[in-house]
């Protein structure tokens, strides 16, 4: 039987969004996932190449996002590889899903589900929403935004937990503000300087070195 996840995870409580307004400052609720605040953490792909993982546990950082999937069947070569080797070495771990605008959610939820395992202890299951690499929506706004809906609801339903949308500022004031998104936890990309949307983790470079991963890695950071 499959463990529903539910967690609060180390320290201190962080993000559900309740409003947009132009503070960076997150909003606090108990009934999501925490870290110690400001604490470090990177996300790795098939792109970062394989990741020596003794000597990355002696970088300083506390968790990992592993990308898993990519739209209705697209596989990451290394996640099954990368999600043992951070358990094994004692990471707080989690898994995400690239979206794809125009894919249908219910299969991109599948191929994510058949992928990720479900795990006590693990973070919050991400969905990353951006531009970059992204396709055009085949249907309406409303039908796409329908859709992803979906997809999350898939998630938590399977995971126990309410998905973390990993999103820019551009793609979440054309496609997430207002639209009814805000009990998920923002993971927001600002690499000038701290987000202006509540969030629960800022990613604040694209052009981190750590030890144990060849080349540049995203580093992120908890909200404090």
């Amino acid at each position: 039987m499959k463990v529903r996840v539910r967690r609060l995870f180390m320290l201190t409580t962080l993000v559900l969004l309740a409003s947009c307004g132009p503070s960076s400052a997150p909003v606090e609720d108990v009934d999501t996932f925490s870290f110690a605040p400001g604490a470090e953490g990177l996300d790795l792909s098939h792109h970062n190449g394989a990741v020596d993982w003794p000597r990355l546990s002696t970088a300083g950082l506390s968790f990992v996002y592993l990308k898993a999937t990519e739209g209705e069947g697209h596989v990451d070569t290394r996640f099954q590889e990368n999600w043992l080797g951070a358990w094994r070495h004692h990471w707080q771990a989690g898994a995400y899903h690239f979206y794809l605008l125009c894919q249908d959610g219910r299969r991109q939820a599948d191929n994510f589900i058949r992928q990720v395992e479900v795990r006590s202890g693990a973070l919050p299951p991400a969905v990353d929403l951006e531009h970059a690499h992204n396709c055009a929506p085949q249907n309406s706004r409303g039908e796409t935004l329908a859709d992803l809906k979906v997809f999350l609801a898939a998630l938590e339903a399977e995971y126990g937990a309410v998905p973390v949308i990993y999103t820019t500022p551009a793609f979440h004031a054309e496609w997430l503000a207002g639209e009814g998104f805000d009990a998920h936890p923002l993971w927001v990309r600002s690499l000038e300087g701290p987000p202006r949307l509540p969030y629960a983790i800022w990613q604040y470079s694209m052009k981190g070195r750590v030890p144990g991963v060849t080349g540049n890695v995203d580093l992120n950071r908890a909200a404090e």
